[in-house]
């Protein structure tokens, strides 16, 4: 990871920490938590494992993972059996899946996905 990159996605992760906090500090008994912050949580997942932004923002590591993988839908391409092509996917979490030759890919990456 180059530093730039690094000091940028530390500083929208100590963002949406703040943001967390204000809204804990301002709420009232047990509210659930605002739609927007989950979504400011769940775009960190480009840059940051999801244990390590559930850790910093406080947050159930089971709930993020779900609503991450959830921001995702599957489309099925029709492809043909006879054609060779190489498929890299990356799930939020960073674990990653490559595929190369003549495969149901379709059927693999829906496998992926749904582990």
């Amino acid at each position: 990871m180059l530093p730039a990159k690094k000091a940028k996605d530390h500083t929208a992760l100590e963002q949406v920490h703040e943001l967390f906090e204000r809204w804990r500090k301002a709420k009232t008994g047990r509210d659930p938590i605002p739609e927007t912050l989950w979504e400011a949580a769940i775009s960190l997942t480009d840059g940051h494992s999801v244990n390590k932004i559930a850790r910093r923002l406080h947050l159930n590591y089971k709930d993020l993972k779900n609503r991450a993988r959830s921001q995702f839908t599957f489309i099925e391409l029709p492809l043909a059996a006879t054609v060779e092509c190489t498929i890299e996917i990356e799930k939020p979490t960073g674990e990653r899946m490559r595929i190369k030759g003549n495969c149901n890919v379709a059927e693999l990456a829906r496998e992926f996905w749904e582990r």
